[in-house]
């Protein structure tokens, strides 16, 4: 069995980590309290409690090697969280990303030695925690992995395989391609709800449909410019069947507003931003968006 170490006990966080307990061992890295049982549950069907070691920091010494470091934190977490575990990793950790928007893996790659892989692993699962030691499973969705360094990008298909357990997981050899495709999703999707305190759903109706298309005009534009094949139309039905499918989920930067959270603006519509300025390409909208979720208290 695998040592697999589950950094952050958000809702992402405690659906992979039951998924993966089912075959490996797992430890989940929380700030909250250690020994309280944590609990999954799906729709009407009874909680099964998730078989992880739930582990602080100053525990992180006394546990065995761990063979991979999974950080579901989010994107303005990385850099921080990545500094607390680095001192346990050993010179064969396999280190796996997954969070919403862009960002983190140019600074990560930098600080690894070439026996250390790097994966992203991008989810559509949808879950939220309805209180902070159960978390609800309410969509299906498919997650993908790919490698970001050479080493991942030639042991793909062996870290698939030991992490076969998340539903409908395979391996992708172009993940910058799909996490540009969840970005554009997470840029129709998050700052709106959070900004009009709407359910996915909700954004279906015609009064967002201008202001989502400009959204995502000035995302595939990017897009084009770094490389990437991603037609407007594309971006746009894939976006809308997502708000189809959660439709009465909020959205987890919607969550984060209302529990005065930060949110990862930066690493959505901030990420458009900055790369218009890199190419010299205007990007309004997204700036818009920037702005008006930064300006509300409960962001950085």
């Amino acid at each position: 069995m695998t040592n697999i170490l589950v950094v952050g006990d958000g809702a992402i966080g405690l659906l992979l980590s039951h998924f993966l307990s089912n075959q490996h061992n797992v430890y989940v890295l929380t700030r909250k309290a250690t020994n309280n049982t944590r609990f999954y549950s799906r729709k009407n069907s009874a909680s099964q409690k998730i078989n992880a070691r739930f582990i602080s920091l100053n525990q992180l010494a006394a546990q065995p090697k761990f063979d991979v470091i999974l950080m579901t934190v989010k994107a303005f977490q990385v850099q921080s969280a990545f500094e607390q575990v680095k001192p346990y990793l050993t010179e064969h950790t396999n280190i796996v990303l997954s969070h919403n928007g862009m960002g983190n893996v140019e600074e990560l790659k930098s600080e690894l030695i070439p026996s250390q892989a790097l994966y992203f692993l991008t989810t559509s699962m949808a879950g939220f925690k309805s209180n902070q030691y159960i978390v609800q499973h309410t969509g299906e969705g498919q997650s993908v992995i790919g490698g970001c360094n050479s080493l991942a990008l030639k042991n793909i298909s062996t870290m698939a395989n030991t992490l076969k357990s998340i539903p409908k997981l395979h391996a992708t050899s172009n993940i910058q391609q799909l996490r540009f495709e969840k970005l554009f999703v997470n840029i129709a999707i998050n700052p709106l709800s959070a900004l009009h305190n709407v359910k996915n759903g909700q954004l279906r109706d015609p009064q967002y449909n201008s202001m989502i298309i400009n959204l995502l005009t000035e995302a595939c534009n990017i897009a084009k410019a770094q490389g990437l094949n991603i037609p407007l139309i594309n971006a746009l039905t894939t976006a809308y069947n997502v708000m189809e499918l959660t439709a009465q989920n909020y959205s987890s930067m919607q969550q984060d507003v209302i529990n005065e959270r930060p949110t990862e603006i930066t690493a959505m519509c901030g990420y458009i931003n900055e790369q218009g300025k890199v190419y010299n390409i205007k990007t309004p909208y997204n700036n818009q968006l920037l702005a008006k979720i930064q300006a509300k208290k409960s962001v950085v």
